[in-house]
Formats: C-alpha cells, sequence, structure tokens
C-alpha cells in the first residue's frame, strides 16, 4: 500500500472519530437543559447517603472528600443577632489529605454507639483530651439498650450537625471512666474534678448543634469539686466547664434524680452545664434550650442549685444568649438555690450576661424552705446584666394552690450592671405571709419588672417583642408549654424548609402537591416517582406524557444546573426546588434524527485545502404537545497547511 492510501485511509478514519464527537456534542448542545436527558452522577451530588466510612487507623469515620458539613459558628453569633450577618452557622467542605486527618478539613465522624465508646476511650488516654481536634456526630444516637459512659475531659470542637442522644441512663455507681484499660468508677476520684455530663469536664471547647433527649441521672456521689463544699456539678451537656467553653444551639430533656443521697455540700445541677468555676474564665451559651426535673436533698445547712441552663457561677463570666428553660424541681433541704436560669454566683469577680430569655420553674418544697430562689435566677448574684427576661416561678408543696415566685432574682448584693425589659408573673396566693423566696429582692436592681397576673399575658408579650426585633432567632409560636428539643423557640435545626413548585412559562411557578416547609437535611432523598403523597404522584401522572417526564429538582428556576434526587448540601433555612423535566429515551429514539455529511467523500493527502463536515441534528415529533422543529447545523473546518482544526462556523 502506497503512503498516499495509507494516509487517505488514516484521514477517513480521523473524519470517523471527528463525526462521531461531533453527532455527541450537536445533541448536546442543541436540546435546551430542562428537556434534555442527563445521567444523573449520584457521587457527584453532595452529601449523597451521607457516606461515612471506616478509618482503618483510629476506628472512627470519616467522610468522603468533597462532603459538606455544616454548624453553628460562634464567630457569627454577635453579627447575627444584630442583623448583620445572614446567617450563624457556616458550611465547610472536606478536603482530605494524607496528613490532616481529625483537623476541621479531615474531622473525625461518630456514626453508631460503637463509635461513641471508640470516642470516649480515645479522649480519656490523649493528653491534649482533643485540644485541636474536631468530631463531628453523624447520626443520631439511641442508648437504651447500651450502656453509656460519658467523656471525662474534653477540649476539642464537637459539632453535633442536627443530630440526637438519645435515652442514655447512668445510675450511681455506673459512672465509670477509661484509665486506659479498663472502666473504673469515677467516685470521688476527682478525675473529672467533680463534673458529671455526656461531657464531664470542659475547657476551651466548642459543642454546637447536639440535642439530649430523655437522658436520666441518677444518684451521682457526693464529689466535691472546685472546692472542698460544691459539687457534684450535673449538667445535660457539660458538667463543670472550666472557662473559654462555647455551647451553642445545644438542646436538652431530661431529669436528675438523688433520691438515695442527702448532700451535706452544695450540689450543682442544670440542663445545660453544671457549673463553670474557673478564675477569669467565660462561657458563652446561645441558642440553647432545656426541660429538667430534678429531684435533690441536701442537709439543713446546704442547698441544692437548680437551674434551667446553669447551676451556678464559681468565677468568671458567662454570656447567655437566646435561650429559655423550664424546671420541675423537688426538694426537701433546709433551703433551696432553684430558678429557671441560674441557680447560683458565687464571688463579686463573677458577672452574668442575659439577653433574651423566657423560662419557668415550679419547685416542690415547703414555702418555708424556699429562701434564694427565683424565677429567674437564685441567690448570690454579685453582677448581672440583663435584658429582654420573660420568668415566671412557682413554689409550695400544694400543686393546686403554689406560691407565686415574684422574686426575679431570690436574693442579691451588691448587684451591679444594666437592666431592661424584665417581665415576671405575679399572681395571688392564699398564703398570706409570703416567705423569703416570694420576696421582691430587687431593690438593688435599677429597673423594676413589668408585672402581670397572667402567664398567657406575659408570654403574649415576649411573642410580640422578640419575634418583632430577633425573628431570625426566635420561633415565637413555640414560646410557651413544653421547652424539649422538638418544641424550641430558639432550635435551629439545620435543615433546608422546602416549598416545592413547578416552573411553567412566563416564570409561574405552580404547586405540585406536596405540602410547604417540609424539613429535610442534607443528603435526604426527594420526593420523585416513587413517592408515596397520592397527590403528588397524581399530579406527576397527569402532567407526563410521550415527550416528558419528571427527572428531579433543582433550585435554579433558569434550568442551568444539573438535576438532583436527594437534598445537596449548602441548602437550609426556606428553600423554593423546582421540578426538572425531560425526554424519555423512548422519545429521543423516535423523534430525533441525527446525521453527518462531509463535502467531499475521498480525500487524498495534500489533494484539497479543506474538507467541511456538517453534522446535523432533527427532531422530527409532531401534534400536540409535541416540542417545536428544531433544526441544528454544525460547520466544520479542517485545515491541513497547520495541521490544526478549526470550529468555523455555527448555526441554530
Amino acid at each position: 500500500m502506497n503512503s498516499k492510501t495509507l494516509r487517505a485511509k488514516y484521514l477517513k478514519f480521523a473524519i470517523l472519530i471527528i463525526s462521531v464527537c461531533f453527532i455527541l456534542g450537536a445533541i448536546s448542545a442543541c436540546l435546551p437543559f430542562n428537556i434534555s436527558i442527563p445521567k444523573l452522577d449520584n457521587s457527584a451530588i453532595d452529601n449523597t447517603g451521607m457516606t461515612i466510612t471506616t478509618n482503618a487507623t483510629d476506628g472512627l469515620g470519616e467522610f468522603n472528600n468533597g462532603y459538606s458539613y455544616i454548624y453553628s459558628d460562634k464567630t457569627k453569633i454577635e453579627g447575627y443577632r444584630a442583623g448583620t450577618e445572614d446567617y450563624d452557622v457556616i458550611i465547610h467542605k472536606v478536603a482530605k489529605t494524607d496528613s490532616n486527618r481529625g483537623t476541621q478539613d479531615n474531622p473525625y465522624v461518630i456514626a453508631s454507639t460503637d463509635d461513641w465508646e471508640t470516642f470516649v476511650k480515645k479522649m480519656a488516654t490523649d493528653s491534649t483530651n482533643g485540644a485541636g481536634q474536631y468530631f463531628i456526630l453523624g447520626a443520631d444516637l439511641d442508648f437504651s439498650s447500651v450502656t453509656f459512659h460519658p467523656v471525662v475531659s474534653f477540649q476539642g470542637t464537637f459539632y453535633g450537625m442536627g443530630h440526637t442522644i438519645s435515652n442514655v441512663s447512668i445510675d450511681g455507681a455506673e459512672w465509670v471512666y477509661w484509665n486506659g484499660t479498663q472502666y473504673v468508677a469515677i467516685g470521688t476520684s476527682g478525675v473529672t474534678s467533680g463534673g458529671f455530663g455526656i461531657f464531664c469536664k470542659s475547657t476551651n471547647s466548642t459543642i454546637t448543634d447536639l440535642i439530649i433527649d430523655n437522658y436520666e441521672f441518677k444518684n451521682i456521689v457526693q464529689t466535691a469539686g472546685w472546692d472542698s463544699y460544691h459539687g457534684p456539678h450535673v449538667g445535660g451537656i457539660v458538667g463543670r466547664s472550666m472557662g473559654g467553653d462555647y455551647i451553642l444551639n445545644c438542646h436538652t430533656n431530661g431529669s436528675y434524680f438523688s433520691t438515695s443521697i442527702t448532700y451535706s455540700i452544695w450540689s450543682q445541677h442544670a440542663g445545660i452545664v453544671g457549673s463553670i468555676s474557673a478564675n477569669s474564665s467565660t462561657l458563652t451559651v446561645y441558642r440553647c434550650s432545656a426541660e429538667i426535673k430534678a429531684t435533690a436533698y441536701a442537709d439543713s445547712s446546704h442547698a441544692p442549685m437548680i437551674a434551667g441552663i446553669i447551676g451556678s457561677i464559681s468565677y468568671g463570666t458567662v454570656y447567655v444568649y437566646d435561650c429559655v428553660g423550664n424546671v420541675e424541681a423537688i426538694t426537701n433541704s433546709g433551703y433551696n438555690h432553684v430558678s429557671s436560669a441560674i441557680g447560683w454566683t458565687e464571688t463579686t469577680t463573677s458577672l452574668a450576661v442575659v439577653e433574651n430569655y423566657v423560662g419557668a420553674v415550679n419547685c416542690t418544697a415547703s414555702v418555708n424552705n424556699s429562701s434564694y430562689s427565683g424565677a429567674f435566677m437564685g441567690c448570690g448574684i454579685k453582677a448581672i446584666r440583663t435584658k429582654n427576661i420573660y420568668v415566671e416561678g412557682l413554689f409550695g408543696t400544694n400543686e393546686s394552690n403554689k406560691l407565686s415566685m415574684y422574686a426575679m432574682i431570690g436574693n442579691s448584693t451588691s448587684n451591679s450592671g444594666a437592666q431592661s425589659n424584665i417581665n415576671i408573673v405575679k399572681s395571688t396566693s392564699s398564703y398570706s405571709t409570703p416567705q423569703k423566696g416570694a420576696l421582691d429582692y430587687l431593690s438593688t436592681i435599677s429597673t423594676e419588672p413589668t408585672e402581670y397576673s397572667t402567664s398567657g399575658a406575659m408570654l403574649a408579650n415576649a411573642k410580640t417583642f422578640l419575634g418583632t426585633n430577633y425573628p431570625q432567632i426566635w420561633d415565637t409560636t413555640k414560646i410557651g408549654g413544653s421547652y424539649d428539643p422538638d418544641n424550641s423557640p430558639v432550635r435551629n435545626y439545620l435543615l433546608a424548609f422546602i416549598n416545592f413548585r413547578n416552573l411553567k412559562s412566563g416564570g409561574d411557578e405552580e404547586k405540585v402537591g406536596l405540602p410547604d416547609g417540609e424539613p429535610y437535611i442534607a443528603g435526604d432523598k426527594l420526593p420523585d416517582k416513587t413517592s408515596t403523597v397520592s397527590a403528588f404522584t397524581t399530579y406527576l401522572t397527569n402532567k407526563k406524557n410521550s415527550n416528558h417526564e419528571f427527572l428531579g429538582w433543582t433550585d435554579d428556576p433558569t434550568g442551568a444546573s444539573k438535576p438532583f434526587t436527594e437534598l445537596p448540601s449548602g441548602l437550609f433555612g426556606d428553600v423554593t426546588l423546582y421540578a426538572v423535566w425531560g425526554l424519555p429515551d423512548s422519545y429521543v429514539n423516535s423523534n430525533i434524527k441525527t446525521s453527518l455529511s462531509a463535502d467531499k467523500t475521498l480525500i487524498e493527502y495534500d489533494s484539497v485545502a479543506s474538507i467541511t463536515l456538517t453534522a446535523k441534528v432533527e427532531h422530527t415529533g409532531t401534534g400536540d404537545g409535541y416540542m417545536t422543529n428544531p433544526s441544528v447545523m454544525y460547520y466544520w473546518k479542517q485545515t491541513t497547511a497547520e495541521g490544526t482544526v478549526d470550529k468555523a462556523n455555527n448555526t441554530t
């Protein structure tokens, strides 16, 4: 075979390859996206199935590279509350390398009760207790039939991602810690500095977006904490904070009982943090809620400190923003420090800054033992700055005729700071001589509270004020009643609340038979042709015909993005998704015709200057509801002089 013939065959083969590429390119380019037939590549969608694999080295889970997770961001709190930030959350994308395990780019993931056990042991044997490390709760954990072990000490970052740890039950000697070889009783060892909780002790930690539902802590041994007469420190999230901690968007519902113990020291119990007790330290609690039932007994010389958010502040400054708390307490102690928010502050160096708080306390105890309890705070408040407080309290042993706890603060000395918009319920009572807990100890506070005769009247004011001034945080429909995690008015669900629509010609949005505002989390399967919502399946059946079918959803009303069937990461809050329709294969096979022609049938090298290929895609279907009849022509010029291929023309 001579060289000219060989070159001609090579050129014919090259033309064939180019022709095939042109046909495929022409089909893709000539059809608008919203009527094309994309092949859904689920691996291209963030958070598909929330895939978690086990890391063989450390035994904890890890996300796929490129996965995006969401968390409450402590740097955005101030701006979000002031209205200068759009969100108080941030999204971070996983970017794994060979050396960044445990960093924010490649966090440890806890997705099972076995993973939690691995995490607990890791923190117990890590000399820094997780400092500088990142952990994510990647799934709900139910401990109803599994032994729960707490984290003894934590100094890292823990993102709950809105997941729930539920049905944790620990009684007395069951409070144990891992010593590197086996579990041994915490007892009075001091290993937790007197702290007991999901995280017994924390320092410079960040814990966000965590739900603790239906916990039960019972009969915790009398253990001293920051001194010999304060402890144990019991919290629904953290037992004892050593300072520098952030607790953000965390919500608890549970109980504490010490029916077999009568404490001879001051015990502290709260729905979020048992106590903060480190000098010159800070603690920030934001968008948290607690529903706590506590039974605690002490001798005649001591008192339990029971509160919704923080049991006591021994030292340091505490910031409590946009929180709610309900407390039911039973005690027969000589006197008590019971409140809806904070039970006690200890020293002149402590400061409580509380803004936007709604709470209630109902304490069953002798009225004569009600000293130093208050609807908002208990005893020993040294310095306080409060704004927008709505609280009520009841005290006594007669459930049908309890004394209204009028005092916002049970007892206050050397109080300083500014107060504004303080609201409290003051109802009538059959008690002719209210005792200390019911007296007005607000003489040292610059602003007297607004008094309401009923709870409903006060809460109506709270709904109006908070809904007007902080609508981005407060769901005012949930103010009042229970504040368990599902009813918290300040909970950020980290979810997308989706309105499903079909985008018709002219930009009109049409409902598709699905309810508005349904919550979805990243990775959730979205409604499709297999949906069990009959109104939606009926809608799809009515809309479907031979030339189009439902393919998925998009948040881009222009139709320029790829449809998805699972919610991608990065979508949260109020979201509208639009139906995407495309051509079924049968329609394409019957009505889309392609052809290719060349202006020369046989070409020998150097015999001509160029060749023009024409690829044609044509729609041939006709009838009602069919596409219009478009045709697309592509022209391609092969220039041999430079040995290049140049696109010369393309027309539609």
